[in-house]
């Protein structure tokens, strides 16, 4: 038998402790291992349809089991993310679109001596036909989806004042109070971030994934991830029952983009309120336990669906209103806010018809893109430039660099580009410098870019904050 040593003290008035001799009494021997028969057959269950446990059905996802033979860990097989663990209680089998309607279930135990004992059971599970609708507007029909921070108010505060109907469209945020003009403000937010360190999404090309498998991850506008975590949507009410809340969107940890409490020190946030839900827009609030209607401080996310990469240029673009025009150079790289908005706007044609009495800016004669119906294709690094009647009319090749964000460089140092464009030769659509009779251009600053919409300029050398005239082309997907 193993013995254990215990030493015996008693306390004394005045609080004066004598020793006595040390006592040996009989411990309990190690556990044995258990076999992996023994652990399986110990393994009993019912499915159910229904997480309650109430629909009894043999091929439903939700599982209750008991293990006789103690703690047990609870894994689907292929992945090494526990579903439960304990002797017994409730998981679900996760299961996707498309898959077997059998799915391998590990039961686990750890032995005393650090070995495992594993058995398998293989159960008939009941995969989804369709997504839920809640997780249909997260991550598409396609399983898959993509959200960037909105243009403008993207992270901020306000006072909870208990009335969800007032986040009543797209980065409408009740009570607000104050909120970042756009996501590369967050780089001067960092005191809201542990230890005020920046962890590379302060920047408004940073991006963050959902999957139809429950995984959610926030990337750098590089393309490097930063976190990941599981995520879940609970008790969705698109009918707003508690007048405050659609839903909560519950993460195992902070995980989201810039998941940071306002004010918070560093406080990372996992569990947010939904407040405004549809396929391109998503409100997220966290109240820090603010009661309704008190006005306490809150935290707010505006999020829109997007493109995973700023530099996913390829696909065909045209010409969105004020398409070409001219403005100053204010030297604002912040002004050009959101699709279409041009900071230092003069002039602009309202369609790409109107270039028709522009010619002048193309050395006097028509190249035939001065028509709404005129194209441009990117495909790999190759741009071409089509008439309306599918005539090629120019083309080269091209290239985009963006700013490294995740290095805190924004804007540049001046505050301006995001990137630059550039193309072998003059290739894109009415590709001349306004009021210059004539002259290409082949290099674009890069002003404005999300999903559908891309903002250029050329400044024609004119100094940042001088107001000399520069060129804008507004470009949206065709």
């Amino acid at each position: 038998m193993k013995k254990i040593k215990l030493i015996a003290m008693t306390a004394a008035m005045g609080m004066v402790f004598a020793a006595c001799e040390p006592t040996l009494i009989d411990g309990p021997d190690p556990f044995a291992t258990v076999d992996a028969t023994v652990l399986a057959n110990g393994i009993t269950y019912q499915q159910f349809a229904d997480e309650a446990c109430t629909q009894s059905d043999p091929a439903g996802n939700f599982v209750k089991f008991n293990s006789t033979s103690g703690v047990v860990q609870v894994f689907a097989e292929g992945n090494e993310s526990p579903l439960f663990t304990g002797a017994g209680g409730v998981f679900k089998i996760p299961v996707k679109r498309g898959q077997p309607g059998q799915a391998n279930i590990i039961f686990r135990i750890v032995n005393a001596d650090g070995t495992f004992t594993d058995a398998t059971k293989t159960l008939s599970c009941t995969p989804p036909t369709e997504l839920a609708p809640e997780m249909l507007l997260l991550v598409s029909d396609n399983g898959q989806k993509v959200w960037k921070y909105a243009a403008s108010n993207p992270y901020g505060n306000g006072g909870h004042a208990g009335n969800g109907a007032d986040f009543n469209g797209p980065g409408v945020v009740g009570g607000n109070w104050w909120g970042v003009d756009n996501a590369d403000g967050l780089a001067d937010q960092l005191g809201h971030v542990p230890g005020g360190t920046a962890t590379g999404d302060e920047a408004a090309g940073a991006y963050m994934v959902f999957t139809e498998d429950g995984l959610v991850t926030s990337y750098k506008p590089t393309g490097e991830a930063i976190r990941s975590g599981k995520f879940e949507v609970k008790n969705y009410d698109p009918e707003r029952s508690s007048g405050w809340e659609l839903g909560k969107l519950v993460t195992s940890e902070p995980a989201i983009l810039f998941p940071w409490m306002i004010n918070g020190g560093g406080k990372g946030v996992s569990e947010f309120d939904i407040m405004y839900f549809t396929p391109q827009a998503m409100t997220l609030v966290y109240t820090n336990g603010q009661a309704a209607g008190d006005w306490g401080e809150i935290t707010h996310w505006c999020f829109v669906g997007g493109s995973p990469d700023p530099l996913t240029i390829e696909g065909t673009w045209t010409y969105a209103a004020n398409g070409y025009g001219n403005g100053g150079h204010a030297g604002a790289g912040a002004d050009f806010n959101g699709p279409g908005v041009v900071g230092g706007n003069w002039w602009g044609v309202a369609t790409g018809d109107e270039l028709q009495g522009q010619v002048q800016h193309a050395g006097g004669a028509p190249t035939g893109d001065e028509y709404s119906d005129a194209y441009m294709v990117f495909e790999g690094n190759t741009v071409t430039t089509y008439g309306p009647d599918g005539s090629k009319i120019r083309g080269g090749e091209w290239e985009a660099v963006m700013n490294d964000f995740a290095s805190g460089a924004g804007r540049g140092a001046a505050g301006w580009e995001l990137g630059k464009l550039t193309t072998s030769e003059p290739a894109l659509l009415f590709p001349w410098v306004i009021n210059g009779g004539g002259v290409p251009v082949t290099e674009y600053d890069i002003m404005y870019f999300d999903a559908n919409n891309m903002t250029l300029v050329y400044t024609n050398g004119q100094a940042s904050g001088d107001w000399g005239e520069i060129t804008h082309w507004v470009f949206t997907r065709k």
